[in-house]
């Protein structure tokens, strides 16, 4: 049986994490922010989106590669000094995507402020007693 390396249980989570906010900049709605340009908004909108995506699809390869080359390695086994070499790359690797997707993701934040889009929370809307 072949079990999950822990980074790669993070990186699930963290995958998760930013499907979700990318959901939440695709849900925004322009109605809500009537002072911003519609072309500065959307700017935002895509800066967010792929921000979030950079995120997401680099926890999910981390997760895949992994996967594979635990495959791989079964197949052909490497020394060992290379596996943790390789190991080790793909960790970093990831870190560094991610550390480029908060970068991204903290530009967009700052284009929107600059640009008056309010992304508080909004209360979820109560839903009517029976």
């Amino acid at each position: 049986m072949v079990l999950p390396h822990p980074l790669d249980i993070v990186a699930i989570l963290l995958g998760i994490f930013l499907l979700l906010r990318k959901s939440e900049v695709r849900a925004e709605d322009p109605a809500l922010h009537p002072r911003v340009a519609p072309a500065d908004f959307e700017g935002w909108r895509k800066r967010a989106l792929a921000a979030y995506s950079w995120g997401t699809r680099a926890c999910f390869a981390k997760v895949l590669l992994d996967f594979l080359f635990l495959a791989y390695l079964r197949r052909a086994p490497l020394e060992l000094r290379l596996q943790q070499t390789i190991g080790i790359s793909l960790d970093v690797l990831w870190i560094a995507a991610l550390v480029t997707c908060w970068i991204q993701a903290r530009r967009a934040r700052r284009f929107a402020d600059q640009v008056g889009i309010q992304l508080a929370r909004r209360p979820a809307p109560e839903t009517p007693a029976e």
